[in-house]
C-alpha cells in the first residue's frame, strides 16, 4: 500500500470537524428515522391492504422492493463517498429518504406507494454507512468506540421501538401517519449543511461501473432467494433463480475484480483477512439479530392475540438494553478490547435465541426478558465489530469499507428473517426444541436454526485479541490507536489470522 503511517495519522486527527458532536447528533437524528421506518411498516401492513385494496402477496413488495433497492444502493454509496466525498451524498440521500417518506404518506393508489417507497430506499441507504464515516472522520480514532457505540444504541432504540411507534400513530391517525413521520428526517438537513465539515479525504480515482452493476445483480440474487424461499419454498423456481442469478454474478465480479484497475471493491479489502473475517461476523449477528425484530412482532400478534402497541411494549426491553449496553461497550471496547465484548455480547445472544425457540408462544413477559437479553447482547457485540472494521482500513477507503459491511449486515439480517419466516409457516406437530411445549412450532424451530449463525460468532471471537498488551502504549510505538501501512492497528482490532506482513493490502 503506497500511503506511509505519517499520512495516515495526520489524516486522523481528532479535531478534523470544527463540531464533532453536532456530526454526531445529526447523524444518529438521521440514522433513527431510517431505522425506524424499517421496523414500523411492518405493523400497518394489514391496515395498507384493506385500505389500498390490495392482496398481501403484491402488498409483500412495499416491504421486498424497499429492500432490494437499499441492499444494491449501499455499496455505490460508500464507493462513491470514497471518490467524491461522504457530505453531499449523505445530504442528498437523506433528502431522497425525506422526499420519498412524504410521498408514501400522500400516495392514493398501490403504485404510487410502491414508487415512493423505491425514492425512499435509494436515498435511506445513504444514511447509516456515510453516516458512520462522517462520525468516525469527525472524532477521530481515539473516541471512535464510543462514537460507533451512540450510533449502535440509536439503531437498536430505532429497530425495537418501531413497531410501538408505528401502531401508535396507525391508532391515532391511520397508516400514513408513519410514513408522515418518518419525513421528519428532514429536519436535520439545514443544520447539516451548516455543521459537517466540507474538507474531506477522498481518495479519488473512478467508479468501476462493471463491477458494480455485477455486485447489484448478486445483491439482488441474494435476496430473492430467501424472500421467495419465505413464500414457496427453497425449491421454487424464483428461489432456485435467486441463487443461480447469485452465483453467476459473483463469479463474474471475482473474474473481473482480478482484471479492473481500480474494482468497485478494493483489492486492500479483498486481501486483508482481518477485514473479511469482521465484516462475516457482522454478517452472522445480523442473521441473528434482525430476524426476532420481524418475527416476534408477526409472532406476538397472530398466535398471541397482541395489538400494535402491546407489541411494542413487550419488546421495549430490547430498546432500552441494546442503547444502554451499545454506549457502555464503546466506552469500554477500548480498555478491555473486543474478545470480551462480543463474547459477553453473543452468549447473551445465544440466550436470547435459545430462549424465543423454548418458550416461542407462551407469554408476553417471558418473550418480553428474552428481547431484552437480545438487545442486551447486541449492544454489547455491535459496537466493538463496527470499531474494528473502522481500524483495519485506511481512512481514504473508510466509505467503501463501510458500506460493505452495511451492505453484509443488511443481508445477514435479510437472510436470517426470510429463515425464521420460512420455519413459521410450517405445520409440524411439535418442535425440534425439547424446551419447548406449546403452540407456535414454527417459530421454535426457527429461532432453534438461528442459534448456528450466533454459534458461529462465538468460534470467531477467539480470534479476536484482549486489551493492549502494556508494551504497545509505550512512546515507541506512539499510541495505541496508531495506523500502520498494513490496515492494521496495534491491538484489539486486528484479528490473529495471520502476522502484519501477510495481511497487507499490497
Amino acid at each position: 500500500m503506497s500511503t506511509n503511517n505519517s499520512s495516515i495519522e495526520s489524516t486522523e486527527s481528532p479535531a478534523k470537524a470544527g463540531n464533532p458532536l453536532g456530526v454526531l447528533l445529526i447523524v444518529c437524528f438521521a440514522i433513527f428515522f431510517a431505522v425506524l421506518n424499517a421496523s414500523a411498516i411492518g405493523v400497518v401492513l394489514p391496515e395498507t391492504a384493506v385500505d389500498l385494496d390490495v392482496g398481501f402477496n403484491d402488498l409483500g413488495w412495499v416491504m421486498t422492493g424497499f429492500l432490494l433497492v437499499y441492499g444494491v444502493a449501499i455499496p455505490f454509496y460508500g464507493r462513491l463517498a470514497d471518490i467524491h466525498g461522504a457530505r453531499m451524498l449523505f445530504l442528498l440521500g437523506l433528502a431522497l429518504f425525506s422526499l420519498g417518506s412524504l410521498l408514501a404518506a400522500l400516495s392514493p393508489n398501490f403504485e404510487l406507494l410502491l414508487g415512493a417507497r423505491f425514492i425512499q430506499a435509494l436515498g435511506g441507504a445513504a444514511v447509516p454507512g456515510l453516516g458512520m464515516t462522517l462520525a468516525s472522520r469527525a472524532f477521530g480514532p481515539q473516541s471512535r468506540g464510543i462514537v460507533l457505540g451512540f450510533i449502535g444504541a440509536t439503531v437498536g432504540i430505532g429497530g425495537a421501538i418501531g413497531p410501538l411507534v408505528g401502531g401508535a400513530l396507525a391508532n391515532i391517525w391511520a397508516w400514513e401517519a408513519v410514513f408522515g413521520f418518518t419525513a421528519l428526517a428532514a429536519v436535520a438537513i439545514p443544520f447539516a449543511l451548516r455543521i459537517l465539515p466540507r474538507d474531506e479525504e477522498i481518495a479519488g480515482g473512478h467508479l468501476d461501473i462493471i463491477g458494480g452493476v455485477l455486485l447489484a445483480i448478486a445483491v439482488v440474487g441474494i435476496l430473492v432467494a430467501p424472500t421467495e424461499a419465505a413464500k414457496s419454498g427453497w425449491g421454487s423456481t424464483c428461489a432456485l433463480g435467486g441463487i443461480g442469478i447469485a452465483v453467476v454474478a459473483l463469479l463474474a465480479m471475482v473474474r473481473h475484480q482480478r482484471s479492473a484497475s481500480e474494482p468497485f471493491i478494493p483489492n486492500e479489502f479483498v486481501q486483508n483477512r482481518r477485514f473479511n473475517a469482521l465484516v462475516s461476523m457482522s454478517f452472522l449477528v445480523m442473521a441473528t439479530n434482525m430476524a426476532p425484530l420481524i418475527g416476534l412482532p408477526i409472532m406476538l400478534a397472530l398466535v398471541n392475540g397482541l395489538s400494535a402497541i402491546e407489541i411494542g411494549i413487550v419488546l421495549l426491553p430490547g430498546a432500552i438494553l441494546t442503547a444502554l449496553t451499545g454506549v457502555l461497550s464503546g466506552t469500554l471496547v477500548d480498555s478491555v478490547g473486543t474478545k470480551i465484548l462480543a463474547k459477553l455480547g453473543g452468549m447473551l445472544m445465544l440466550a436470547a435465541i435459545v430462549g424465543f425457540s423454548g418458550f416461542a408462544g407462551d407469554s408476553e413477559w417471558k418473550i418480553s426478558v428474552f428481547a431484552g437479553l437480545m438487545g442486551a447482547g447486541f449492544g454489547l457485540i455491535n459496537t466493538p465489530l463496527a470499531t474494528a472494521v473502522t481500524r483495519v482500513v485506511e481512512p481514504r477507503l473508510l466509505g467503501s469499507a463501510l458500506g460493505v459491511n452495511s451492505m453484509l449486515f443488511f443481508i445477514g439480517g435479510s437472510l436470517g428473517t426470510a429463515i425464521l419466516l420460512g420455519f413459521s409457516t410450517s405445520d409440524a406437530s411439535s418442535s425440534v426444541n425439547p424446551l419447548h411445549d406449546g403452540v407456535a412450532n414454527g417459530f421454535s424451530d426457527g429461532f432453534l436454526f438461528l442459534t448456528v449463525p450466533i454459534i458461529a460468532v462465538l468460534l470467531l471471537t477467539s480470534k479476536l485479541p484482549g486489551r493492549a498488551p502494556a508494551t504497545e502504549q509505550q512512546p515507541e510505538s506512539r499510541a495505541i490507536h496508531e495506523w500502520r501501512g498494513d490496515c492494521s492497528v496495534g491491538w484489539s482490532p486486528d484479528i490473529e489470522l495471520d502476522s502484519p506482513a501477510s495481511s497487507q493490502s499490497s
